[in-house]
């Protein structure tokens, strides 16, 4: 047992080694410059979603004056929240969807370490795949060293050595060891992962596995980028030790989120401009005019959507910057996502964790159990002996033409599950169907705008942006929002803030 253990220990070692360690600097960061400045630059971010916030806070943190603009009438974007009122008169507060925090989220993490906001967060009990038999994928008791994690997986049957054994085209999974940022995409961005799949004949539970992964970014398999769906697999299982167990807020965002996020933006001077449409940009002679006022320096940190209108409207833009503009104006919004909240006389789903994945067939994507997840819900629970769930569809299908129809659909899968929601009361409802996520659809990863543009004082920050290091979802967000703020920081002669990303390459890439 000894030497069992003693081998498993080296293997870690090997592997962690092998990474170069799991957690790394971006780039020297030079202590001997000043870390702030005199307050005399202006600074717009346009889009107050985590890209812009993360941006705007680090500005105005080093005394840059800074103007955030949204679109609506809330902080956060794809992480906002807002309240509505139940019929019962009730406020309950209302996300944009449920997100996961995971631990390996390096500059989200520290930045909401910072603020405090990470001591309103709980750990999930389990990572879930729920069958439609009934049956469970659990992934809380995975090994966390990467390769080893992958031998875990075969032993709560996710796969068998057979599947292995007596399928060769398996081995083409190499490929998810050897990421590489360059090579990667050259072999693979053309390949969608529903062809790959075809390909190498994934086995059930594999199949299962890789369908959860494609599907959360919000892509069916025939659009998603097999480059992407590599690049996902590296970030989150094959280049941590963290695991794929992640934490939460435990309470809706607007209280334990956002709101500590405005009184630090408030805090350090910022001005926050709501409900507020950017339809264009113009340079001048230094600097940029934005919604009629001159300034310095413009962080473009829209959605895809946003971008895309904003480069399209702004003809002097166009006309200094062709290439960019193009670029942006090529920017493309995935299926559209539909999520449902539903406040009913039912507590389903007790002995599950507070978020599953399901194993989609046409429309259900994932559930969440509110009740269980937030305190104000719990509350609301408690007094109407029932329960609060949300239905997430990742990429609704085409020929679901109208909410009517998507909501139909949500609740006969939903009963499919729990049979037992045939007959319950729903109280109340909520349902959004949006736009307005990235699109990592084949193909597109060459023509992907960077954080620096060819515009002086124009930077790009969202998780449509291509980063120098592998990150997804809210930690891209949060990455380019970095990287823009420090592009401003660089140009003034300020010290960057650190930036740190998992390795950047595979265990078994070759440089």
């Amino acid at each position: 047992m000894v030497d069992m253990d003693n081998a498993i220990n080296h293997l870690a070692q090997w592997v962690k080694n092998r990474l170069g360690g799991y957690r790394h600097r971006l780039k020297h960061v030079d202590s001997s410059l000043p870390v702030t400045g005199k307050k005399d630059k202006s600074v717009a971010v346009i889009g107050a979603g985590l890209a812009g916030l993360r941006a705007a806070c680090l500005l105005a943190e080093r005394n840059f004056r800074v103007s955030l603009y949204d679109k609506n009438t809330y902080l956060g974007g794809k992480i906002g929240a807002w309240q509505v009122t139940l019929t019962d008169g009730t406020t309950m507060g209302v996300e944009h969807g449920f997100h996961a925090f995971f631990r390996h989220y390096y500059n989200l993490n520290r930045f909401l370490d910072q603020l405090g906001i990470t001591k309103a967060f709980r750990s999930i009990e389990d990572y879930l795949v729920l069958t439609r038999q009934g049956h469970t994928y659990s992934f809380k008791n995975i090994q966390t060293t990467p390769v080893m994690n992958i031998f875990s997986m075969m032993q709560k049957k996710v796969f068998t050595p057979t599947d292995i054994l007596f399928n060769p085209r398996l081995y083409a999974l190499a490929a998810l060891l050897q990421y590489h940022p360059e090579k990667t995409f050259e072999k693979y961005d053309q390949t969608s992962f529903e062809e790959f799949s075809r390909q190498v004949h994934l086995p059930e539970g594999l199949q299962l596995t890789f369908n959860s992964f494609a599907r959360a970014f919000f892509a069916p398999p025939a659009k998603m980028s097999m480059a992407e769906v590599i690049k996902s697999f590296h970030f989150y299982f094959l280049s941590n030790d963290c695991g794929l167990l992640y934490d939460y807020p435990d309470d809706d965002y607007h209280l334990t989120l956002l709101e500590p996020i405005r009184t630090h933006l408030t805090r350090h001077g910022a001005e926050i401009i709501l409900n507020k449409t950017i339809k264009s940009i113009r340079p001048l002679v230094k600097g940029y005019s934005v919604a009629n006022r001159k300034f310095d320096y413009v962080v473009l940190a829209t959605d895809v959507k946003g971008t895309r209108s904003i480069a399209q409207h702004s003809k002097s833009l166009s006309q200094r910057f062709p290439t960019l503009c193009t670029r942006l104006s090529n920017l493309k919004a995935s299926n559209p996502y539909a999520v449902l909240r539903l406040w009913t006389d039912l507590d389903l789903g007790e002995d599950l964790p507070g978020f599953i994945i399901t194993e989609h067939d046409r429309l259900l994507d994932s559930i969440s159990f509110y009740h269980r997840l937030e305190k104000s819900s719990t509350d609301w629970a408690k007094t109407h002996s029932g329960g609060i769930y949300e239905l997430h569809s990742y990429a609704v299908p085409e020929t679901l033409t109208s909410n009517a129809k998507i909501r139909k659909h949500f609740l006969e899968e939903l009963s499919e599950y729990f049979p037992a929601a045939r007959s319950m009361q729903i109280f109340d409802e909520h349902l959004q169907v949006r736009e307005d996520f990235t699109a990592l659809h084949t193909g597109m990863y060459a023509f992907r705008p960077t954080v620096e543009t060819e515009a002086a004082g124009l930077f790009l920050a969202g998780d449509w942006v291509k980063l120098p290091r592998p990150a997804m979802l809210m930690e891209a967000a949060c990455m380019s929002g970095v990287l823009a703020a420090n592009g401003i920081l660089c140009s003034e002669r300020l010290r960057e803030e650190e930036v740190f990303s998992v390795p950047p390459q595979g265990i078994l890439s070759r440089q």
